[in-house]
Formats: C-alpha cells, sequence, structure tokens
C-alpha cells in the first residue's frame, strides 16, 4: 500500500513538471513568435502526415542520428530499445504485457530472456557512454558558455537508468538464491508439507537454480531425480529454466556463496526497495532530465517548420518546445560553415548549438547573457541548412536563426552588417571613438593583421577576386575586392579596411585562400578585419546611444 501510495505521488509530481517545463516552452514560443496581425498566416506551424510517420520511425529507430553519427547511434539505440522494452513490458507489465500476451509471466520464456538481453543492452550502452566521456571521444569538443548544466543532467540521468536496470539484476538474482521466496512459492502453488519429497525439490533448486538453504541440503542422485520430477509437476508451468536469465543467473552462481547472510538479512527486499525507489526518482526527475528528449525529438520532427522562403518574413516563427529538443551533440557545429569564425574571434555565440543555449537563457530571462556575442554570431550564418540538414533532434535551425535575426532587428539592435552598408569606408576611418568607449570583448584567438608577413607577399595578381562569389554576384553593391583589402593592409590601413563592405559580405567559402599562389590566408585575415571592425562599431553605436540620451535628458 505504501509502494502505491508513493507511486501515484511520483506521478502527480511528474505531471506537475511536464506542466511547468511546458509554460516554459510556451514562453519561450512567445519570444519567436510574429506580429499579432500574422497570427493566421497560412505559414504557421502545423503538423504534417508525412512528418508525423517520420517521427515515428525516428522515435524507434533514431535514424536522424544514425545519418549524423554512427558510434553515438550505438549506444543510444541500446539505452532506448532496451529500455522501452522493460519498461512497457517489465515495468508495466499489468497495463501493457497481460493484454497483448496471455500467456505473460515474468520468469517464463521467451519474457526471462528478453528481460535480461534489453537490461543488458542498456548496460552496455551506459557503459560506452561512460568510456566515450572518459576518454573525450565527442563530436562536441567545443565548451559553451551554457553546456556544463546540460552535461550534469545528463550524467545523473545516464546513472539514473544504470543503477535501475543494476539494481533489478541484482534483485533478481537475490531472489533466485533467496530460501524465503523460495519457500513462498512453495506454500502458493503446490501442496508439499515438510518431508522428503520437499527435501527432494530443494536439493533440485539447489542444484539447478542456485537457491542456497541453511542447512544446506545434501546431493543425492535419487533426490535429486525426484526432485526434477517434482519441479515438472509444480514449478515448470511457471519456471523457465533459470539458465536463460544469463545475467541474474551468474550474478546468482556469484552471490551463492554468500547466500546464507543474503537470506537472514532479506538483501532481496532490500534490493527491491532501492529498485523501487530510484524509478520512483526516474518518474519525478524526467521532465527535468536528459530524458525529456524522448518525447521533445518526436515533437520537433512532427511539427513542419516553414519553408526556406519565409524564413525572412515576418510570419516565420519556432516551435518553442523544439528550441529545448537540442541535445547539445554539437553534431551542428562540427558542419557548420562559418566555424572559422569562432577560431578567428573565439566567440561560442558562432556555433549553432552554443546560439540555442544562449536563446534557451534568453527565453529563461537569464541575467548573465551576451546580447553582443549571439547577434555577432547570428549574422555570421550564412543560412547553408547544413546545421537543420545534420540535426539529430530535428530542429528547423534555419528558422531560427531567421527569426532570432528578426528579433534583433524588431527591437532596434542594429547588426554590424547593417552599420556598414550605410557607411562609406572613409566615413569610418575618420571616425573618433572615446577610449571609454571601446569596452571589453572577445579578445581575438589569431593576429593575422598584426604580422605582415601574413600579407606583404600578395602580388595583386587578382586571382582571388576572379573567384570571389561576392564580386561577381554583388559587384553593383560591393566596394573593395579581396585584393585591394589586402592592399589596404600593406598600406596599414587596417581601420580602414575593417570598414569595407567586402570584409561584411564576404561569405567565408575559402576560394580565395585556396586558391591564392602566395599561400596568402586571404579569408582568415577578413575575418579578423571583421572582428575589429565590430568592437569598434559597437562602441561608435554605444556612444552615439549615450550622446542620444543626453541630448533628451
Amino acid at each position: 500500500m505504501m509502494f502505491e501510495t508513493l507511486f501515484y505521488i511520483s506521478l502527480f509530481l511528474c505531471a506537475a513538471g511536464c506542466i511547468f517545463q511546458w509554460v516554459r516552452f510556451r514562453r519561450a514560443g512567445l519570444m519567436f513568435k510574429p506580429a499579432s496581425s500574422d497570427r493566421f498566416n497560412p505559414g504557421r506551424l502545423y503538423p504534417n502526415p508525412v512528418n508525423l510517420i517520420l517521427s515515428f520511425l525516428n522515435t524507434i529507430f533514431q535514424i536522424r542520428l544514425f545519418a549524423a553519427g554512427k558510434i553515438r547511434w550505438l549506444f543510444h539505440f541500446f539505452v532506448f530499445a532496451g529500455f522501452l522494452y522493460l519498461v512497457t513490458v517489465h515495468a508495466f507489465h499489468q497495463v501493457t504485457a497481460v493484454v497483448l500476451f496471455d500467456y505473460y509471466d515474468p520468469t517464463v520464456d521467451p519474457f526471462q530472456f528478453l528481460r535480461n538481453l534489453f537490461g543488458s543492452l542498456v548496460v552496455a550502452g551506459c557503459i560506452l557512454f561512460f568510456l566515450r566521456r572518459g576518454l573525450r571521444l565527442r563530436v562536441n569538443q567545443i565548451k559553451s558558455n551554457w553546456g556544463s548544466h546540460l552535461k550534469y543532467k545528463g550524467l545523473v540521468s545516464i546513472i539514473l537508468v544504470f543503477l535501475i536496470v543494476g539494481t533489478g539484476f541484482l534483485l533478481e538474482a537475490s531472489k533466485i538464491i533467496s530460501e524465503p521466496v523460495f519457500m513462498e512459492m512453495v506454500e502458493d502453488y503446490s501442496d508439499l508439507e515438510e518431508g522428503d519429497e520437499l527435501e527432494e525439490l530443494k536439493l533440485f533448486w539447489q542444484e539447478k537454480a542456485f537457491v542456497s538453504f541453511d542447512p544446506t541440503v545434501p546431493a543425492d542422485p535419487e533426490k535429486l531425480k525426484n526432485g526434477q520430477v517434482l519441479n515438472e509437476v509444480y514449478c515448470i508451468s511457471c519456471h523457465s529454466d533459470i539458465r536463460s536469465s544469463f545475467v541474474s543467473c551468474l550474478l546468482a552462481d556469484l552471490m551463492s556463496f554468500y547466500g546464507t547472510v543474503l537470506n537472514q538479512t532479506r538483501v532481496d527486499v532490500m534490493l527491491y526497495r532501492v529498485h523501487y525507489g530510484l524509478c520512483l526518482a526516474l518518474i519525478v526527475f524526467l521532465p527535468f532530465s536528459r530524458l525529456n528528449h524522448i518525447f521533445l525529438i518526436p515533437l520537433s520532427i512532427a511539427v513542419k517548420n516553414q519553408a526556406p522562403k519565409t524564413h525572412h518574413q515576418k510570419t516565420a516563427q519556432v516551435f518553442g518546445a523544439s528550441l529545448f529538443a537540442c541535445t547539445n551533440c554539437g553534431y551542428c557545429s562540427q558542419v557548420c560553415s562559418v566555424y572559422p569564425h569562432f577560431q578567428i574571434t573565439g566567440n561560442p555565440d558562432v556555433l549553432p548549438h552554443s546560439k540555442i543555449e544562449t536563446l534557451k537563457k534568453i527565453a529563461d530571462k537569464h541575467p548573465d547573457v551576451s546580447l553582443w556575442g549571439l547577434q555577432k554570431g547570428n549574422n555570421a550564418c550564412t543560412q547553408c541548412n547544413k546545421c537543420t540538414q545534420i540535426c539529430p533532434s530535428g530542429i528547423d535551425l534555419q528558422t531560427l536563426w531567421a527569426v532570432t535575426h528578426r528579433i534583433f532587428s524588431d527591437n532596434a539592435l542594429v547588426n554590424n552588417q547593417t552599420f556598414f552598408n550605410r557607411i562609406l569606408p572613409e566615413a569610418w576611418a575618420d571616425l573618433e571613438t572615446e577610449p571609454r568607449m571601446l569596452i571589453a570583448r572577445q579578445e581575438l584567438v589569431s593576429d593575422l593583421i598584426e604580422k605582415t608577413d601574413a600579407f606583404e607577399n600578395c602580388i595583386q595578381c587578382t586571382i582571388c577576386t576572379n573567384v570571389c562569389p561576392v564580386v561577381e554576384y554583388d559587384s553593383k553593391d560591393n566596394d573593395y575586392t579581396p585584393q585591394q583589402v589586402m592592399n589596404l593592409l600593406r598600406l596599414d590601413q587596417k581601420h580602414l579596411a575593417s570598414g569595407t563592405r567586402m570584409v561584411w559580405t564576404c561569405l567565408t567559402c575559402y576560394a580565395c585562400q585556396d586558391i591564392c599562389p602566395q599561400k596568402i590566408p586571404v579569408t582568415d585575415i577578413i575575418l579578423e578585419l571583421r572582428h575589429l571592425g565590430g568592437v569598434r562599431a559597437d562602441a561608435v553605436k554605444l556612444q552615439q546611444t549615450v550622446k542620444k540620451r543626453v541630448e533628451i535628458s
């Protein structure tokens, strides 16, 4: 009765946690909501039948994760498939297994064997997870500002799952060797009394099923044979060969050396309480753990977001729960086209997985958020769609970045590319900034623009210009060409160079750098100039804001 009460309390707390999280997701979704006039626009989020099917298949077989990384998929699938079976068929057998299987009993095959098989898969998946963390065999080696709490939650979740399955195996093994459990079964399912027949049945279970009796039943071939007959009469209908539970059987064999002590202290009862308590803890912890991705990822895939052509329109929006479907795996950052921006500037919000964590913090109204870093990182995005294509959680990242850009624009937070499009390089070079306005920013990881040998060998051959897609397709609005930017550096005009539109419209395709006959790191230098110009542009905008406030007052 006590366990049943605790179970219902756990379900209530889990439901309360789910409601709290859903409110949190709704609040995050409001942050990405379009204008109210567009509320009933056909571009709204809507479920799609095809996406629902894909969502179901992905949930069962982890298809998107398999496409992203085979090793990660392996231990994820082990844990997910194994734990799914244990929950549906074993933990809730009174609701599921009894309905699906007329002959279900936890001590008969195939259920006894399958319970050990899927339990061993979970244990193997957890061990692979621990090895991967210990050996640092990870895709995401990039430390984000907000990643620590996710790693902690992920570690707690996997440890909890590991302990539940581990105590389950120990519980089954302790029940196998338990004399009190054996005697309870004899009383419930047979009419045997103390005497020779009971001794013969005890001997059979002692020899064939590792039950520890005190005192030990003396070996006798004739009694053993009679015990086998009694087993077939009373036990075989609801007990398969114990060897099919291969993991628990092995543990029972090891524990049988201390069987008498374990039976006297009723370790099986204590293990049951621990195992049940861990299961209740998992239920309570579920809405706040990494395990909630079991529900969030299917939701993210099932809800179809806008087509690419609507990304920059006012109607684009983001499904709030999909933001929290991110597992911080780092595959998106691994394929990100603008990863070199992070290498040059050290700004973690250039990378997709870090931007998502920052957006979560903004949604939760966290006070310590760098809007400057997020805006810089989001503006660096080239909308190549690689992150969306590889995301195992099925998050529509392209829409997310486009809507984030819209939010900054709606709040009059002008990005630096727009700032430089409104000002000529010559006027930019003449702007003066008060030293106090040059507030500290992320330092450059490299300093190519300070090393003359990085660009002084430029022979102005224009090969970089000839392969530049910006020069080819945006020559009307562009000002300088790549080789002209290099020439400005040779003339010690790096401040002027940082304000050229070429620096701010560069797609970082690396075509110029790859083809340069002098091996000049053209693209890397342009990225450094963009960082330098961004720092001074922020200072100019801050100075202008301060002046306006003074004039108003």
